[in-house]
């Protein structure tokens, strides 16, 4: 099992508010919150959008990104289908399946997207379009004998060696002619649901990569929770001067 990651290099937190939020406190609102944070955004009904824009001078960056991911989180069914539906069309078939989709702190950067669980059907991968593409480069003008010798290799590595299959598919989706039609399937899944981001670098990982956030887990972070009420007592306080 393999992970994508993508670092996010820029967020436009006030249209992804426009996009993301009204859904979020539809959802509170049919689930009947018992949160102060959550009975406060199903009181301001419409006015949520324009109060939570007005909130955002007194964030820092990190909770303003905590709270985006948050909400584009939220639509984990949505954003994963539509990657899938992107691979599908890249592969010409089910070849490569994204479990979830988790944001979360990279070591050394700021945020970063991960598409994890990824199933891959190796057979399926090597008989790929995409895959034919990416061996182009390596077969050159030799083109046809080369991309059979390479998928000839693939073949003999997945009886041989699960490990180095793997390593080899990293290689492949990592290519220069794979790796930029895996990041437009990561940019039109944000784009989907209306997170408006700037996706910077893509990484092929081997490993499942972080967990999918479960019904138990999947609330506002307490975290973020307290970084928000500080922000709304900071906002009330300068708008009763």
């Amino acid at each position: 099992m393999i992970n994508i990651a993508v670092q996010i290099e820029k967020i436009d937190y006030e249209k992804s508010i426009d996009a993301l939020l009204p859904q979020i406190v539809s959802e509170f609102a049919s689930k009947k919150p018992q949160g102060g944070v959550e009975k406060f955004a199903v009181r301001l009904g419409k006015d949520a959008v324009p109060v939570a824009k007005k909130l955002l001078r007194y964030m820092d960056d990190s909770l303003k990104d905590g709270l985006v991911v948050w909400m584009a989180e939220s639509r984990q069914a949505e954003i994963v289908g539509t990657i899938n539906q992107h691979l599908d069309f890249l592969f010409g078939g089910s070849v490569m399946k994204v479990g979830a989709v988790i944001a979360e702190d990279r070591p050394g950067t700021k945020l970063a997207l991960y598409a994890s669980q990824v199933d891959i059907d190796y057979a399926a991968l090597m008989n790929s379009p995409a895959v034919d593409s990416a061996l182009g480069q390596i077969g050159g003008n030799g083109g046809g004998l080369l991309k059979g010798a390479a998928k000839l290799a693939l073949q003999m590595a997945s009886k041989a060696n699960p490990e180095t299959l793997e390593k080899q598919g990293i290689a492949l989706l990592a290519s220069d002619r794979v790796k930029p039609k895996l990041l437009s399937a990561m940019t039109g899944a944000c784009a989907k649901i209306g997170l408006t981001a700037t996706l910077g670098d893509l990484t092929v990982e081997a490993g499942a990569g972080p967990a999918a956030k479960t019904s138990e887990n999947a609330g506002l972070p307490e975290n973020l929770r307290s970084k928000l009420e500080d922000a709304v007592i900071a906002f009330l306080k300068e708008s009763s001067r």
